[in-house]
């Protein structure tokens, strides 16, 4: 009997033990529990912060050519503010989708929970067109030879005509018309090398030549204006020949450029066409290594035509016909 109390009793024993070991474990699921679901919960603190990767940019590029587009990323999903230092060169969208659109520089930034980063864009241009205004202050008589490896020589500059109603000279009317254009075909995405900016140099026709060979230009647009006759009028290209003993191999551009300069002049500004001249006596003409035209603008000793010449109307049609041709010439207008 005794025996038989003392198992009961044993057994009682166990079962509280078993029944203390499961509720200290139920204890430790539960505050396991209740502890994970605070973490979850309280926010995190400043230091957990400081400690995220920094904002960076995972897409971008550092050129970029005028007129083309560029998805710029960063590592984040939060929202991020896009901006330009210089809206003329390039813009951007609300997603970070640049458009560049003029030759230079500019930062593209991206803002973000306080953070400002930044890359600096180089803006390429479309391509590069080398004018030479023609003439300058004083002309050079001293000589140069008229070609590679030529025995005839020439004057390096000559002194050129002048305006019969505006008494303008012919080096000042090119020098206008040379940096409006250089304007107009910045805001059309060219980048454009000149071979002079000022009147009081002293470069011959080889040496601008070679400027806009060495420049990287891919082509050369000579500005000039004509003289004759009172009563001569309009404009003329002047072009090398296919038989042109130094750059025959390139007449067919050279042509090219010259028709679609011309007939787009002409056809901005109203004055006559006189067509292509086919010219290998031009030593500007021949130490270039690139497609290359001379324009003469109109007759500055036909009164109507020198007053129209330097006119601020004539100017700006003048300008427009002459970057239209160009436009024409690479294909970027029909």
């Amino acid at each position: 009997m005794l025996k038989s109390q003392n198992k009961q009793k044993n057994q009682n024993l166990k079962n509280l033990h078993n029944g203390v070991r499961f509720i200290s474990k139920c204890s430790v699921h539960l505050l396991l529990c209740a502890l994970l679901v605070m973490y979850m919960v309280v926010p995190v603190s400043a230091t957990e912060v400081s400690q995220t990767e920094p904002l960076r940019f995972t897409k971008s590029v550092n050129a970029l050519t005028a007129g083309k587009t560029y998805q710029f990323r960063v590592n984040t999903t939060d929202s991020v503010k896009w901006s330009v230092g210089n809206e003329k060169i390039a813009v951007v969208n609300k997603n970070g989708k640049v458009r560049a659109k003029r030759y230079g520089k500019t930062h593209v930034y991206a803002t973000c929970n306080g953070e400002k980063i930044a890359v600096l864009l180089q803006v390429k241009g479309k391509k590069i067109v080398g004018i030479d205004p023609g003439h300058q202050q004083r002309g050079d008589s001293s000589t140069e030879p008229n070609g590679p490896g030529s025995s005839t020589y020439k004057a390096k500059v000559a002194g050129g005509t002048r305006g019969v109603s505006t008494g303008k000279a012919e080096y000042k009317l090119t020098l206008e018309i040379a940096k409006k254009l250089k304007t107009e075909l910045w805001n059309r995405g060219y980048q454009v090398v000149m071979t002079r900016t000022k009147h009081d140099v002293n470069i011959s026709n080889k040496e601008r030549a070679q400027l806009i060979n060495e420049s990287g230009a891919s082509i050369c647009v000579r500005i000039h204006a004509d003289g004759g006759p009172s009563s001569a009028r309009g404009a003329t290209a002047l072009c090398p020949s296919s038989s042109n003993r130094y750059i025959s191999k390139l007449y067919k551009k050279s042509k090219k450029l010259s028709d679609e300069i011309l007939s787009a002049y002409c056809a901005s500004t109203g004055l006559r066409n006189r067509g292509i001249s086919y010219r290998d006596d031009l030593t500007g003409t021949n130490w270039s290594t690139v497609p290359t035209t001379l324009l003469e603008l109109g007759f500055m000793t036909n009164a109507t035509e020198d007053r129209y010449m330097s006119s601020e109307t004539g100017q700006k049609a003048m300008v427009q016909g002459l970057a239209n041709g160009i436009d024409r010439y690479f294909g970027y207008k029909k």
